[in-house]
């Protein structure tokens, strides 16, 4: 399994919006409204780097609303 965090930018005032719609992508572990450079930050679960790749290329970046992404994976020993 790979789990990371994706940290996302969005339009000014479509945050709410936007949360609510991404509480429903697939291998979603947990998602948060954050003040700073970010906006939101998502943790995801998925099988592989490749499946990893589908999701956020294909499924969160296809939002229109979403400025740019960063995708940090998570370590595990």
């Amino acid at each position: 399994m790979v789990k990371a965090y994706v940290l996302i930018n969005v339009k000014g005032g479509t945050e709410f919006d936007l949360f609510e719609e991404l509480t429903k992508i697939s291998g979603l572990e947990e998602i948060s409204l954050v003040w700073g450079l970010f906006d939101i930050i998502l943790k995801i679960e998925v099988d592989s780097k490749d499946g990893l790749d589908k999701l956020v290329t294909e499924e969160i970046r296809s939002y229109a609303n979403i400025s740019s992404t960063m995708t940090m994976l998570i370590r595990e020993d």
